[in-house]
């Protein structure tokens, strides 16, 4: 595209962008027949005479195609603040232009949506990886878009502004599982419209990546929208030593979106303990925080498993679900497993994972499957092989030491296999139901004493079993139905 054809392409694309806002900022004025100077030209004289931050947001959106940082909303307000019409709108014209360079948004147009529910599913949209917090999205997602109007967005590429989802990446957010929602992201991905929200409500399902972060905090505290969250944990800053640094950096930047939002679900009672933590240090800095809710995830019950599973080698069968890092305790399972192994038990150990850190897992793996240990470590498994697994085997173990909920207790739980995880937090919760053995995961004789009991003791695991069929239910329907009533629906504004 020559230099031309790209000015005019973007000045079309401003004009439309401006048209969008109109309404908003120049409310009962005709300007359908106005250029873009035009049109800048009179929104910025408005906004010179009433000076408001969420009007000043939106406008910075309309001219740049990005979302302000919390500096950049400042810097705006402030050359408002002391300039006249013509270097306002020449500071926004050449901020416009620097976050251009290197970037197609601002030839794109935009849609302005109004009094909507918008549900951020950034990562699980662009992605095949299927742990817990994709599992959660992939849960909630196809319910709420079948009972209520929400519109699933992502981040452009350079996580400047919302855009819509493609075809591919809608299927692997509402449609998991079938079709081809697995495979590569495809081009139109990144070369739509934008989505900017007015008075909306900005679901944040995920953790956001990269920098959008520092585009949300702005967005959650001044552009008048209401931004809320569902609450996994705060690992990366409560247990600091279990994370890669840059998690822990990361995750600080997120809470700098939760202090302006206006509620946080917990998916447990020990996941709203910590966000409370948090917010009740909030006025320190002026800020009162989110409300605090508990929105629990399922942990439904699970039908008597059928006979433990043996492979063709007569051996049952031991489960560990979870990312391959050390937080999990993949060591603690692996020196329990070597501990019965040398006293003579013959059983296998099976190891699913999708995404890891650190190397003294694989490596630990590799030394006890080479000595000739029966390890089995499976990545990428679809979810009817994780379903059967969970059922072929004789129990799982979980010991964690740090979960938000810990879902592969509830996974097992639900496909009636016992489970041996740790002795407090969001895993005691689980556990307290029945179903499962709890021990301290950092005391390595406990977790080897309880898989010992299970391994040989037929009777203490037909009675986990019975307790698994006891446990009183609760589905991802249960779920999406409370959160949405606990979250969302207090926030929408009435029909007019």
């Amino acid at each position: 595209m020559t230099l031309t054809r790209t000015a005019a392409t973007g000045s079309r694309a401003l004009q439309g962008r401006l048209l969008a806002v109109a309404p908003i900022l120049l409310p009962g004025t005709k300007v359908s027949d106005g250029g873009a100077s035009e049109m800048l030209d009179a929104m910025v004289g408005a906004l010179l005479e009433d000076l408001r931050i969420d009007h000043l947001w939106l406008l910075f959106v309309a001219v740049s195609a990005r979302y302000p940082t919390r500096d950049e909303l400042l810097d705006c307000r402030r050359t408002f603040e002391l300039s006249g019409p013509f270097e306002a709108t020449l500071w926004l014209l050449d901020t416009a232009l620097e976050g251009a360079l290197g970037s197609s948004a601002p030839r794109r147009d935009m849609v302005l949506l109004r009094d909507t529910v918008l549900v951020e599913v950034d990562h699980t949209a662009k992605h095949s990886l299927h742990t817990g917090v994709q599992q959660v999205v992939r849960e909630l997602m196809p319910r709420w878009t079948r009972d209520h109007h929400v519109v699933p967005v992502a981040w452009t590429s350079n996580w400047g502004v919302h855009r819509a989802l493609s075809r591919r990446e809608l299927q692997r957010v509402v449609s998991w599982g079938r079709g081809d929602a697995g495979g590569p992201s495809d081009d139109e991905a990144d070369s739509g419209a934008i989505v900017v929200p007015w008075q909306c409500v900005i679901v944040m399902a995920e953790v956001p990546f990269g920098n959008a972060p520092l585009r949300l905090s702005p967005l959650a505290q001044s552009s008048g929208n209401r931004v809320v969250a569902i609450g996994y944990d705060c690992i990366p800053v409560v247990s600091a030593d279990l994370v890669p640094t840059l998690d822990s950096s990361r995750f600080v930047e997120y809470l700098s979106v939760i202090k302006h939002a206006h509620g946080v679900a917990g998916i447990s009672e020990s996941a709203a303990a910590e966000f409370q933590g948090f917010v009740k240090a909030l006025p320190s800095q002026g800020l009162k925080g989110p409300a605090v809710l508990e929105c629990l995830l399922p942990a439904a019950s699970g039908a008597a498993s059928s006979a433990p599973h043996r492979d063709r080698t007569g051996r049952p069968m031991v489960l560990m679900v979870g990312s391959f890092e050390p937080r999990k305790n993949h060591l603690g399972v692996l020196h329990a497993a070597e501990t019965l192994w040398r006293e003579g038990l013959d059983f296998e150990l099976t190891f699913i994972g999708g995404s890891g850190w650190g190397s003294e897992i694989p490596d630990r793996i590799a030394a006890l499957t080479q000595f000739g240990r029966p390890i089995t470590v499976l990545r990428n498994v679809d979810q009817a092989r994780l379903d059967q697994t969970y059922r072929s085997a004789r129990f799982t173990v979980f010991p964690s030491r740090h979960e938000g909920y810990g879902l592969p207790v509830a996974e097992s739980l639900e496909a009636g296999t016992p489970a041996i995880t740790s002795d407090f937090g969001s895993l005691r919760e689980l556990a307290a139901g029945g179903g499962a053995l709890m021990v301290d995961p950092h005391d390595d004789i406990a977790l080897a004493n309880a898989m010992r009991g299970l391994l040989s003791d037929d009777a203490e695991l037909a009675l986990l079993r019975r307790q698994i069929a006891d446990r009183p239910p609760r589905t991802w329907d249960d779920y999406a139905d409370e959160l949405w009533t606990l979250l969302v629906a207090p926030l929408l504004l009435p029909e007019r």
